[in-house]
């Protein structure tokens, strides 16, 4: 064996080790943040009692499970007026989802992953952020400690189990990693191609936002190879190859399937404010959350107090650096003409990222610092990411490592390690309240007491095997609790509903199913096997005489009885 092929061999033992002892590390700050009992797969009552968009994603993987296999293989029976929908559309990360759904005849009755992909995303963020750094710098210690800062992202920390699909964000990082090592000499020529075009497949089978953000990385990439590297066609592979692969994983997993809206209301409003790095809302112990508009906590992308001030040590080291090597006009000029293709092409993707999240409305603190307006076709196609705020995310990553990439620049190996120590004792401290919140509200044991479950209730079902939602109002969405509920009690007596809480629905054709359903009710007719469910009082049809309404656990419900 040749000297530098022991090298590689020694090399990719340090990547190993250091990316399973951050990811441990990872899992670790997970359960001591969220416990244990979250990421029992028998235990749902956490989710069933926090409601909201975490049990509409857990639904979603219930009636998937439930539903007989299709093709594309991703469709879900029984939630959408008899048409299957995308289990990407409730958001029931796919990633996990289908692998389960092929082990389902063997898993237990009750079973939810929700806990283990929590988990499972602290884990890969610190395994990834460590392998980040290490091209910054060797140091072991540096890299555990800097993987914290990532793991504890207050952008993670803020989605998870809420948005928990969103929490994957170790995406991104990937995404920052292929392009860090850029000029990595790969044993074969075509693995950054894989590579790209794999992340391409987990990101559609994750969160469908995470497409844009690594394309936005990608452009970094393509303008370093260009500029930097004089190569052309492998950065168009790249792009090519990961479109190709995205655009598979989302036609199996049926993300062209039916006829759903892409397009979403609320551009302009879930955006980010230009002070979204620093606005901490109510995250921080030590900082008061600044002015920005409501909608705007999509573009949470608040650094962290640790972070702050290692940045503000890393412009200093920087500037010192820059004076030391420069002390002719000769030096600088040839430092400038080193870097400056680099810096292009990370101010590209900030720029481009930033403004993405930012817009159409541009805004600072409270004041609208710029609107644009877009023809109609750029207006559709931006508001199938009508969330853009979330773009700061991409920002956020390039902050922490540029942080701390300036930091590692020291020739002292432990001022290094004590920077990066002494700052993360200050993001801990920053983020301690919020943590320990977050410890006892899901280390609590919570039993879910089921509002539907009920004697008197299950006498009125008996012989339904549909649930219809009438007369379905265009605000449909907004009645989560009740979808929830219904969508629980349909979950548990293989009934199903004739519209749900999902992204993308196609209201015209959910509205037009309750219509026709509707209709039959005016005309003194109805259907036996199914339960209506009235959203107000006053639609209930009067001259239906055979229409038996009944209020229970604070919904009116009809069953037409001949």
């Amino acid at each position: 064996m040749n000297r530098n092929s022991g090298r590689n061999l020694y090399n990719n033992h340090k990547h190993l080790f250091l990316f399973f002892i951050s990811a441990i590390l990872g899992t670790v700050i997970f359960l001591l943040i969220y416990g244990f009992k979250i990421i029992n797969p028998t235990y749902d009552d956490w989710i069933l009692n926090k409601g909201g968009d975490v049990a509409q994603h857990y639904l979603g993987w219930k009636f998937y499970r439930n539903s007989p296999w299709h093709f594309p293989i991703g469709l879900i029976d029984g939630l959408n007026a008899h048409k299957p929908i995308s289990c990407m559309f409730t958001d029931s990360i796919p990633l996990f989802a289908i692998p389960f759904k092929i082990l389902s005849p063997i898993l237990p009755e009750t079973f939810q992953y929700t806990g283990i992909w929590g988990m499972f995303c602290f884990f890969m963020m610190g395994g990834i952020s460590s392998l980040l750094l290490y091209r910054f710098n060797k140091s072991t210690p540096f890299c555990i400690l800097g993987s914290i800062f990532f793991i504890i992202s207050p952008s993670v920390l803020q989605r998870m189990f809420g948005h928990e699909a969103l929490s994957g964000q170790w995406i991104i990082v990937t995404a920052l990693l292929f392009w860090i090592y850029q000029n990595h000499k790969w044993k074969h020529k075509a693995t950054p191609i894989i590579l790209w075009s794999i992340l391409g497949a987990v990101a559609v089978l994750v969160h469908i936002y995470f497409i844009p953000m690594i394309y936005a990385v990608m452009l970094g990439y393509v303008l370093t190879d260009i500029l930097c590297n004089k190569k052309i066609i492998r950065p168009i592979i790249c792009f090519i190859s990961t479109t190709c692969s995205f655009l598979f994983i989302m036609f199996i997993i049926g993300g062209f399937y039916g006829e759903g809206n892409m397009q979403a209301g609320g551009l302009g409003v879930y955006s980010a404010n230009y002070n979204s790095l620093f606005n901490a809302f109510n995250y921080s112990k030590f900082l008061k959350p600044l002015n920005s508009n409501k909608g705007q906590a999509e573009g949470f992308g608040y650094l962290g107090l640790g972070i702050i001030i290692a940045g503000i040590i890393a412009l200093v080291i920087t500037f010192l650096i820059i004076e030391e090597r420069t002390k002719s006009l000769k030096n600088l000029k040839k430092l400038i003409t080193n870097k400056y293709k680099i810096i292009i092409a990370i101010s590209a993707v900030i720029i481009v990222s930033m403004f993405v999240a930012a817009s159409p409305v541009g805004t600072l603190n409270a004041r609208t610092v710029y609107t644009i307006d877009y023809p109609d076709k750029i207006t559709d196609i931006l508001s199938i990411f009508r969330a853009s705020g979330r773009f700061v995310w991409i920002v956020l990553y390039i902050v922490y490592t540029a942080v701390f990439a300036l930091i590692s620049k020291l020739d002292k190996k432990k001022t290094v390690i004590f920077i990066t120590a002494l700052c993360l004792s200050i993001q801990i401290m920053d983020l301690k309240d919020f943590l320990i919140d977050k410890h006892k509200y899901f280390t609590e044991t919570k039993n879910y007491s089921f509002k539907l479950d009920d004697e008197s209730y299950n006498e009125i079902t008996t012989g339904a095997d549909e649930i219809v939602f009438l007369p379905l109002p265009e605000n449909f969405l907004g009645y989560v609790k009740l979808y929830i509920h219904f969508g629980e009690y349909a979950s548990r007596h293989n009934m199903k509903l004739s519209s749900f809480y999902a992204a993308r629905a196609d209201y015209d054709s959910l509205s037009g199913y309750a219509a026709e359903k509707y209709k039959e009710l005016e005309n003194n007719s109805g259907d036996q096997n199914i339960l209506y469910v009235f959203f107000n009082k006053n639609d209930i049809p009067e001259l239906n005489k055979n229409l038996h309404i009944y209020e229970i656990a604070g919904y009116t419900v009809g069953r037409y009885i001949e």
